[in-house]
């Protein structure tokens, strides 16, 4: 069973996170980081695992990484979305959502973040 870890590691990643295990999966992401360093798909689940410890930093990080490579992952830019509304930060909020709308202009984050956007704009 182990070789089928070593031969798919991003399934090994994502078993570690869907059993909690957050600090091992950062420290296996690392790892293997070493090797797939330009995969989005490893830069992403390991700027999940930081999205869900609330490393808001890091987070930021992996979604710029993920980004850098996939400059169309709704998934990322959702993210960080979400992130730069938690920060109040709403030029960077919008930002994010233009490039979402260009891709996909009927995702429900989409409508989602903008809906928690206006409540930040109106207080």
């Amino acid at each position: 069973m182990t070789g089928l870890f070593k031969k798919n590691p991003r399934r090994r990643l994502r078993k570690l996170i869907k059993e909690k295990k957050y600090d091992e999966a950062l420290e296996y992401g690392h790892e293997i980081e070493k090797n797939l360093d330009h995969d989005p798909d490893v830069a992403f689940i390991i700027g999940t695992v930081y999205f869900m410890k609330g490393d808001i930093k890091n987070t930021l990080a992996y979604m710029n990484k993920t980004l850098e490579v996939g400059e169309y992952d709704i998934d990322a830019l959702s993210i960080k979305a979400s992130v730069y509304l938690h920060l109040k930060k709403s030029d960077e909020v919008k930002e994010c959502c233009e490039k979402i709308r260009e891709i996909d202009p009927k995702n429900k984050s989409l409508k989602e973040i903008e809906a928690e956007l206006k409540e930040i704009d109106d207080s």
